[in-house]
């Protein structure tokens, strides 16, 4: 996709896409058109300003189209995977998923990827009392593809992704756009019904997830980022206590653990607890050749009784139970395999 660079000033880059804008930390340059491809290391991360509301992206663009159709001889089309994340819904912990898909496609296709509201800190954050509801994360959701839908040319197929609640998510922008082109829906260790009756949401009671409990451990996180003032400390403490690589340490340290973002994560929490519990079968029905649902043998969040009921109640609906031991949180050490997967399935075109 050709996009036209604007210069603007004090190394800050806008690039003209329809309705909305988006800035880019990168060196000044005048104007260019190019294939932005060859142009960013990707992912490109950007703020995208979407109904007002600032959200942390990040873009992997297509290094060429895919094929034509026979319908279509001579005309590339467009594939864009949109990658709606679990909860919390910070979009750089699928970094290494995400470019994985992209490289096992060979680069065709483009991805898309978006933090929910609230949950990555930065200064694009310009008022930390705002706690965002579900239902305001579901249209962002959908405003974002429809952002989407305006800037690729007509004809271009639509993927959405999404892992643990993301997968609800993706149910809900299916079940408001069923005509935008949207193809596939890939349900990660979905959680898309009774999640308060799983054994995580037994645990994580509405007790745990009480008003009190935000203001606790948004106090806590203020007083530990206080403490170790120095940012390599703080991700050294983080990447110890959570068990976690550098990469994802680093991550959780400066998006993640903030009393603002905490608060936001925990809100959504225990709204899904409420919102997240009838099935919606109509709609899976519906579209049951877009979808498919991959679970987990061990969890705590999709238990594997899903995945068998999956089976006896939708038995046109593609359902996978994982072989290769991967964790709900596939994100913290298990993104490239899944990466290679799910880039299968968009390779197969038959799954």
């Amino acid at each position: 996709m050709l996009l036209t660079l604007f210069y603007l000033s004090r190394q800050s880059l806008r690039l003209n896409l329809p309705r909305h804008l988006i800035r880019i930390s990168v060196m000044t340059i005048s104007t260019l058109s190019v294939n932005p491809a060859t142009l960013f290391k990707t992912p490109v991360r950007a703020i995208w300003n979407v109904e007002g509301e600032n959200v942390p992206t990040l873009w992997w663009p297509a290094k060429n189209p895919l094929p034509s159709s026979e319908n279509n001889v001579g005309e590339p089309h467009h594939t864009v995977l949109f990658m709606i994340p679990g909860n919390p819904g910070v979009i750089d912990y699928y970094t290494p998923f995400l470019q994985t898909v992209h490289d096992t496609c060979e680069g065709k296709i483009d991805i898309f990827g978006a933090s929910h509201l609230g949950h990555s800190w930065g200064s694009h954050i310009t008022d930390t009392s705002k706690l965002y509801s579900l239902e305001e994360q579901v249209e962002n959701k959908i405003a974002i593809v429809d952002q989407l839908r305006k800037i690729y040319p007509a004809g271009t197929r639509f993927i959405l992704a999404g892992h643990s609640m993301g997968a609800w998510l993706a149910l809900r922008v299916l079940k408001a756009r069923p005509n935008h082109g949207i193809e596939r829906v890939f349900a990660l260790f979905p959680t898309i019904h009774r999640i308060a009756d799983t054994p995580n949401g037994r645990k994580l009671s509405k007790t745990v997830l009480s008003p009190s409990l935000r203001t606790f451990a948004g106090g806590l996180i203020s007083t530990l980022r206080f403490i170790c003032s120095a940012p390599p400390v703080f991700q050294s403490l983080v990447g110890l206590i959570a068990g976690q690589e550098a990469d994802m340490a680093k991550v959780t340290s400066q998006k993640l653990l903030h009393s603002y973002t905490v608060k936001n994560c925990l809100y959504l929490g225990n709204q899904e607890m409420d919102a997240i519990k009838i099935m919606d079968e109509e709609l899976i029905e519906e579209h049951a050749s877009k979808f498919v649902f991959y679970y987990g043998k061990t969890d705590g969040w999709s238990p594997i009784e899903n995945y068998h009921e999956m089976q006896e109640r939708f038995p046109n609906v593609k359902s996978f139970l994982c072989k290769q031991r991967m964790v709900h949180a596939f994100v913290l050490g298990h993104g490239e395999a899944m990466g290679l997967l799910v880039g299968g399935w968009i390779n197969e075109k038959s799954i």
